[in-house]
């Protein structure tokens, strides 16, 4: 599959008690949580898909843990 730029989203997360929060810089209003790092890039790419109406398969995510 390829990939635009335009379906290229950074995760921002922060360790917050047990959990990651995750945020989405490009599009205000995407937040949500994870367990673990390795669940970021599958949750941020379900909210990104729930905020756009799109295919979650149609979107790449990058994390960026901070």
């Amino acid at each position: 599959m390829a990939r635009t730029g335009a379906n290229i989203y950074t995760a921002v997360c922060e360790r917050s008690g047990d959990w990651w929060a995750v945020s989405v810089p490009r599009l205000p209003g995407v937040h949500t949580q994870a367990r673990t790092l390795d669940e970021v890039s599958d949750v941020a790419r379900e909210a990104i898909a729930l905020m756009l109406d799109l295919d979650p398969q149609a979107i790449h995510v990058s994390v960026e843990p901070r």
